[in-house]
């Protein structure tokens, strides 16, 4: 048997690194972000004060600061105490979160039975901004440019921030930075922390009448042909001051993308079980993959066809390690069973071109060639071969808390699926 490999657009082997959704996104004082807590819990700036052993004058900065940054009222003053306004209530609610994820990974990275103290004690925001900068910038310069910081000063932070937590964040060799395992974990947090706090100034436009967040969506083959584009377009007629983006990669490189807050949603196949306990699978619709051809195949019309009746010509391979390809392999695992040529093909747009332009057979959903069918270019050859369905549906992060314009969105993605194949057609 001989194997042909083509690549994919997003590539197969070493993919781009994501489009940053945070590139310019800063922590504030953790400090302050502690105080807004507490005043919110406590309704009173005296007991705020007492205790975090702070002056009230330092509490009072402390949030009149934070509403200056974000441009909001967050409490409301009166003679029985301080109480949060609706923005208010939106931001305290991304903050307790963005406090936890940071503890999360605070309590990842400790030594065994050593309790870590709370954030805002061992952690400052420029420092956080520091490791998460490295992590998106490919060189120690590309990093501290983005933050308008000499490279000595993001040094600096970074040294600072590994003798607070006496664990070894970067590893150093001459000029370059690199993070360790305990760095990129702290990283993640610290880019999920951000995310909560963008996310909180999103809801803070949305109870405002402005829906003019930002949605990213990664999406994998099936659902990047039609269920994904199709919500989206819907979510742009509802809501035409939104900013959306799709982005293309493996499944490995959206996951990731996906627990560092650098995507809001993926969808495609699940996996079955999620294969990280910090992210959680939505089930959307089941689907099997089919045998499907050119029109004009020798085997178009053609009705209980068998596996020798296939094994007659080329196939194209699903990407090695992705669901398709686990059972492309089972329905060829058989001795005397393998095509004669096999094309490991990544990319759509190439499959649809191979497909069209030879005797090739691919084992692919049907949602995948809805226009190509539609306009008569390929057909489906038999709808049995697979020996299974695979479930499809959208991955999200276990603690996240959609705004209401990615719920929008998720609305619109059950709307997209429910119109399914069966509306393909002329």
């Amino acid at each position: 048997m001989d194997t042909l490999h083509i690549g994919s657009e997003t590539g197969t082997q070493a993919a781009p690194p994501l489009p940053s959704r945070s590139a310019d996104a800063r922590l504030p004082n953790l400090r302050h972000l502690r105080a807004l807590l507490h005043v919110g819990r406590l309704k009173s700036v005296n007991q705020a004060g007492q205790f975090m052993n702070l002056s009230q004058p330092a509490v009072t900065q402390a949030i009149a600061r934070l509403e200056r940054g974000l441009g909001v009222e967050l409490f409301q003053r009166h003679p029985t105490g301080m109480y949060a306004s609706r923005a208010g209530e939106l931001l305290l609610r991304h903050v307790e979160e963005m406090f936890a994820v940071l503890e999360i990974g605070l309590a990842a990275i400790s030594r065994p039975g050593r309790e870590p103290l709370p954030a805002d004690i061992l952690l400052k925001a420029t420092q956080l901004d520091a490791l998460v900068a490295l992590t998106r910038a490919s060189t120690p310069e590309g990093a501290s440019e983005t933050l308008g910081i000499t490279p000595v000063a993001l040094n600096r932070n970074l040294h600072r921030l590994e003798e607070r937590l006496h664990v070894t964040l970067v590893l150093r060799d001459g000029r370059q930075l690199r993070l360790s395992q305990a760095g990129l974990t702290l990283a993640r947090a610290a880019k999920l922390a951000q995310r909560e706090l963008e996310m909180a100034m999103e809801e803070i436009d949305e109870a405002a009448g402005h829906m003019r967040g930002r949605l990213a969506v990664g999406a994998l083959p099936l659902a990047r042909t039609y269920v994904v584009p199709r919500a989206l377009i819907t979510l742009g007629q509802r809501h035409a001051s939104a900013r959306m983006q799709l982005v293309e990669g493996s499944y490995e490189t959206l996951l990731a993308a996906l627990r560092d807050g650098d995507i809001d949603i993926l969808v495609g196949t699940l996996r079955q079980p999620a294969p990280t306990p910090d992210v959680t699978e939505v089930p959307l619709f089941q689907d099997r993959l089919c045998v499907v051809g050119r029109a004009g195949h020798p085997l178009a019309g053609k009705k209980d066809l068998k596996l020798l009746d296939l094994l007659r010509f080329p196939w194209i391979a699903p990407r090695m390690g992705s669901p398709a390809r686990r059972e492309f392999d089972q329905i060829f695992s058989e001795p005397g069973h393998q095509p004669p040529q096999l094309f490991e093909v990544a990319s759509h747009i190439a499959v649809r071109a191979i497909l069209r332009e030879s005797d090739t057979l691919a084992l692919i959903s049907r949602r995948q060639i809805r226009y190509e069918e539609g306009d008569g270019q390929l057909v489906v050859l038999s709808e049995t071969l697979a020996r299974k369905d695979r479930t499809i549906g959208y991955t999200v992060r276990s603690r996240w808390s959609p705004t209401r314009l990615q719920q929008s969105f998720l609305d619109a993605l059950d709307a997209a699926q429910k119109e399914g194949p069966a509306s393909v057609g002329p």
